[in-house]
């Protein structure tokens, strides 16, 4: 059975990591910055570029749902892990993930405004029933993997979290690994627990002799803190507020959908070819589980919070408050609470 699953985690691992073309729907290829129709409304093409991940459904289901039509919003989309890098190029108006990843690049430059927050938490903490670990106090002196290295979204929680439990980082062994090969590593005894990102981690605390150990959504510290983020071009915010509003009210209605229907959602995004996992009751429960809700003024807020946690820890240098830069980056492009 371990190695059943371990085989899914891994295709779904590497199919996520390919960046496929997929069909795009809108009258024309070319990017207008202009995009004036004779009657006068913005005929301005979104241009979205997003990677499968799970969390990332809001975007999926404004597509799939027909909201991006009902609110008249013209879009191209292609499914590319290069998110970041189109839209520093002008070929990409939304990025979508967490805050620490964002917040990063906000603060060494990146040019973007957040419009609102989608979900809460989606990465988690397994250990081993040997291990003898239950919750993050008990880490100190244990060997934890974290993935990609110390400024990943995972790794950041960690420290925070450690932080918060006056828990020096030192006392705790990190070790890096790509996420693919946690799983492996905690089964050979390599490590006793890891920080990963969701669908992953929830997958591997249900291997016999593996259980969570902290839960994002749901920890008092962190479940009233937003996790993933919407992040609007300056082009779409500032050059056609319009359309930004109206793709705002698309994304909340998706969030919604998400909110009422997780199963549903997750099959819907599956048989439309924007997740490749087909196991939907699973991930349905885990859409459930991120309480999906559009919203700007709780948004701020947490990016504030974890841009003093990053600042304090020395993962960014601000030469102005997060009060500052939160204002500085936050548009409430759709008008919302």
């Amino acid at each position: 059975m371990k190695k059943k699953i371990l085989s899914i985690i891994l295709v779904a691992c590497m199919v996520a990591g390919m960046a496929v073309g997929c069909g795009s729907k809108s009258e024309g290829s070319d990017k207008n910055t202009t995009a004036k129709s004779e009657s006068g409304e913005d005929d301005y093409v979104v241009q979205i570029a997003q990677g499968p991940a799970l969390c990332s459904a809001p975007i999926f289901i404004a597509i799939i749902n027909g909201y991006m039509e009902d609110c008249g919003v013209k879009y191209e989309y292609v499914n590319s892990e290069n998110q970041w890098d189109l839209m520093a190029g002008g070929k990409n108006d939304i990025n979508y993930g967490l805050l620490p990843t964002f917040i990063q690049r906000i603060a060494n430059g990146y040019k973007m405004k957040i419009v609102g927050g989608a979900h809460f938490g989606c990465i988690n903490m397994v250990a081993t029933d040997a291990s003898g670990i239950q919750s993050i106090k008990d880490l100190k002196g244990k060997n934890v993997g974290i993935p990609g290295g110390m400024g990943s979204d995972p790794a950041i929680l960690l420290q925070r979290m450690l932080t918060a439990y006056n828990i020096n980082i030192t006392d705790v062994n990190l070790q890096v690994f790509d996420n693919a090969d946690l799983a492996t590593a905690l089964q050979e005894g390599q490590i006793e627990a890891f920080v990963s990102w969701d669908p992953y981690a929830t997958i591997v605390s249900e291997y016999e002799g593996n259980h969570l150990i902290f839960n994002q959504s749901d920890d008092e510290m962190t479940k009233d803190e937003y996790c993933c983020v919407f992040g609007f071009s300056d082009t779409l915010v500032e050059d056609h507020p319009e359309v930004a509003k109206n793709y705002v009210k698309a994304l909340s209605m998706a969030c919604d959908f998400i909110s009422e229907n997780p199963v549903e959602a997750a099959k819907l995004c599956y048989e439309n070819g924007y997740v490749a996992d087909e196991d939907y009751e699973f991930n349905g429960k885990l859409l459930e589980s991120y309480r999906y809700k559009f919203n700007y003024e709780d948004a701020k807020a947490s990016f504030v919070d974890v841009t003093k946690d990053l600042n304090d820890l020395g993962i960014i240098t601000l030469n102005k408050s997060a009060d500052e830069l939160a204002d500085e980056t936050f548009v409430n492009a759709g008008q919302v609470k």
